[in-house]
């Protein structure tokens, strides 16, 4: 006898097949408690709103500084910023750090220290180059991160690591000529330009996916959901996609010689490592489609290509059109297998 895990989906079928009418499709839920009761619903409620009150919070304060820059003095400043560490380190300390409050004024602590270093930066002129704002922000949130054992300041710790790398890349390694002339916007478009920056980048953030998703198999209770490490993947898997499909659509070899073939071999290695484990190893079915959703983009990008130069005009829509509709609906038979294999245990 097959046996089925009780989840959405396999009930969704079954009531498909029995025909179930909508007062015992309820019932069916309430018994296999797919439905979440109030005190989860409270609880959700709460961590979210508490997370987006802290967020808020120390953007506003970042806003106040933006604002008022002119008007406040240095000591008033420093006072400012020191004392919302102090506070949020002792709200930390007070609320423990295996509570929500905790976690959040550990965060807030964590997120005012770097303006506070930005603000020491402005205020005394020292020359430093930018990155090292964000790498010394990084080696004050990484004990931070370490104590208090949550995957917000983890994540905030691999977005100033992935800062720290492309701003000594583009400043010090590599710098672009038109970088003072159009700034950030220069800087981003670099960012993609370059493979060598690229493969950086994805190793980067592939070995804190690898890291977080191995830890995590060892059952470390704060480090079982899943929003962080896809946003780790996504990170690993947006640094070699952009550029291959710069490669693939602008012929980016001849517009840039910085541009090769590294990231597209980089995608193509991610994207089979990633359909082999989270079928075999580790169920995920988010990370299955955003592998099929990479691969279909790079797809899509080669028949462009290659029909606009046979065909020419809007000739080449309509098949474009049905050969994206095929891939789609491929993708989707396919993973809706994936699914019920997991759901039978097969």
């Amino acid at each position: 006898m097959t046996k089925i895990i009780a989840t959405r989906s396999s009930l969704d079928d079954i009531a498909s097949h029995l025909r179930l009418s909508e007062p015992a499709y309820r019932r069916a839920v309430e018994l296999a408690n797919l439905e979440p009761d109030r005190a989860a619903w409270v609880r959700y409620i709460d961590r979210f709103l508490t997370a987006t009150g802290t967020l808020l919070v120390v953007a506003g304060i970042a806003a106040f500084f933006a604002w008022n820059w002119a008007d406040l003095g240095h000591l008033a400043k420093f006072a400012l910023l020191e004392g919302g560490i102090a506070i949020a380190a002792v709200f930390a300390w007070y609320f423990r750090l295996d509570s929500l409050a905790g976690r959040s004024s550990l965060f807030a602590a964590a997120f005012l220290a770097g303006l506070l270093l930005a603000v020491f930066g402005q205020v005394y002129q020292t020359g430093a180059d930018p990155y090292g704002l964000f790498l010394t922000w990084a080696m004050v949130v990484l004990p931070l991160a370490i104590i208090g054992r949550q995957a917000g300041l983890w994540v905030l710790l691999q977005l100033l690591l992935n800062l720290t790398v492309i701003l000594y890349y583009t400043q010090v390694l590599n710098a672009p000529d038109d970088m003072r002339l159009f700034g950030p916007l220069a800087l981003l478009a670099f960012t993609v330009l370059d493979s060598t920056l690229a493969s950086y980048l994805f190793a980067l953030n592939a070995a804190a996916f690898a890291v977080w998703e191995f830890m995590a198999g060892r059952d470390i209770p704060w480090m079982q959901g899943r929003l962080f490490p896809r946003l780790f993947a996504f990170l690993a898997f947006g640094t070699v996609l952009v550029p291959t499909l710069v490669i693939v659509i602008a012929a980016g070899f001849e517009i840039n010689p910085q541009l090769s073939l590294v990231s597209p071999l980089l995608l193509v290695l991610a994207i089979s490592v990633c359909l082999y484990y989270y079928q075999y190893c580790r169920q995920d079915l988010f990370m299955l489609t955003c592998c099929l959703f990479a691969a279909i983009l790079v797809i899509t990008a080669l028949t462009i290509r290659h029909l606009l130069e046979g065909m020419g005009g809007f000739g080449a829509l309509l098949p474009i059109a049905v050969f994206v509709i095929a891939q789609v609906a491929a993708a989707a038979w396919w993973l809706r297998g994936v699914a019920r294999r997991q759901e039978s245990g097969a």
